[in-house]
C-alpha cells in the first residue's frame, strides 16, 4: 500500500467517524422533535460481511413528497462521497484515480436516481400507503449504500 493510499484510507476513516458523531446528534434531535406522523429518511452504509451498518445522515420529512425530495438531494451527495471528481480541493493531486469499469458502480446508481421519474412515482405510492422505500447501491467490496424512507405513525 502506497503512502497516498494509506493517507486516503485514514482520511476516509476520519470523515466516517466525524460524520457518525454529528449524525448521532441529528438523530437524537429529529426523534425528540415531538409530534407523530411524517416520514423518517436515512442514508446508511451496510457491510454485508460483518452486518455492521453506519448511519451517514437522517431526516424527518413532513410528507412523502418531502421525503422523496430529500432522497433526490442525498443521492448525488452520497455518490460524490463514494466517487469524488478527481479535482476535489480536499484530495492531494493523484490521490483519486479512475474507477475500474469492470465492477459494480454504486455512484452511478445514485447519480441516476434523481432523474428516475418512474421510481419516484412508485416510491410516492409506497410511502403514501405507509410502506418502506429503499434504494440500495452495492459496490464490489461487500458494501451496500442505502437511502431509505418509511412512514412514521
Amino acid at each position: 500500500m502506497s503512502a497516498m493510499d494509506f493517507t486516503a484510507l485514514c482520511l476516509g476513516a476520519l470523515i466516517m467517524t466525524v460524520s457518525a458523531a454529528l449524525t448521532g446528534f441529528a438523530v437524537a434531535a429529529a426523534r425528540n422533535s415531538g409530534g407523530t406522523g411524517g416520514v423518517w429518511c436515512e442514508a446508511t452504509v451496510l457491510d454485508a460481511d460483518t452486518h455492521r451498518e453506519w448511519l451517514l445522515d437522517c431526516h424527518r420529512a413532513r410528507s412523502p413528497r418531502q421525503a422523496l425530495r430529500w432522497i433526490r438531494a442525498q443521492a448525488p451527495r452520497l455518490a460524490d462521497r463514494i466517487d469524488p471528481p478527481p479535482d476535489v480541493p480536499w484530495a492531494a493531486r493523484g490521490t483519486i484515480r479512475p474507477y475500474d469499469p469492470g465492477g459494480p458502480d454504486p455512484a452511478a446508481v445514485l447519480r441516476r436516481r434523481p432523474l428516475d421519474g418512474i421510481a419516484d412515482r412508485e416510491a410516492l405510492r409506497v410511502l403514501e400507503d405507509g410502506g418502506l422505500h429503499v434504494l440500495t447501491a452495492p459496490d464490489g467490496d461487500g458494501l451496500r449504500y442505502r437511502l431509505s424512507a418509511r412512514a412514521l405513525r
